[in-house]
């Protein structure tokens, strides 16, 4: 299991390479995604454990999208929505969420999780693109116009560079 022992950045540049010689758009949109994505460490535990309580296991998307406008239950004010990948066992595909202090707040991965550190199922270390709000409530609503099977960064790629996956 090669993916075991890199960390997400080594992982995205690994997809990179891998779509090297394909004649598709995937490796423009992975060195896109290096460049415009950043590496989150911190994880606010207290907001996501507040925010999980509503939150459905396998569906951080949705989790994630409805916390948005859960801000009145936690201190943070301001939420941002982020798509990318966590480090867990594997690297995954995940939402998560950031605070006004770049901490993640990650309510799916902290559903049926204690405070303590041995029980936790959050990730090592998380990387994504911010959505922005407007776009992403667009993504979310016109199903005719976007492809709702894809993850909203290809989405949100397609939208900025003009380019189809």
């Amino acid at each position: 299991m090669w993916w075991c022992s890199m960390n997400l950045e080594e992982y995205i540049n690994t997809m990179i390479e891998m779509h090297a010689d394909h004649n598709d758009n995937m490796h423009d949109y992975f060195k896109w995604f290096l460049r415009n994505s950043q590496i989150y460490n911190n994880i606010n535990r207290e907001e996501s454990k507040i925010l999980s309580k509503n939150a459905i296991i396998k569906e951080c998307y949705n989790n994630c999208f409805k916390s948005l406008h859960d801000t009145y239950k936690i201190k943070s004010k301001v939420l941002k929505y982020i798509e990318g990948y966590t480090m867990s066992l594997i690297p995954i595909e995940h939402a998560f969420l950031i605070n006004e202090n770049n901490e993640i707040i990650d309510p799916t991965l902290a559903i049926n999780t204690k405070y303590d550190k041995r029980s936790e199922r959050y990730g090592s270390e998380y990387i994504g693109i911010t959505i922005p709000n407007d776009l992403l409530l667009q993504f979310r609503s016109n199903t005719e116009k976007y492809n709702q099977y894809l993850p909203i960064p290809f989405l949100y790629y397609q939208e900025i560079e003009g380019k189809d996956l």
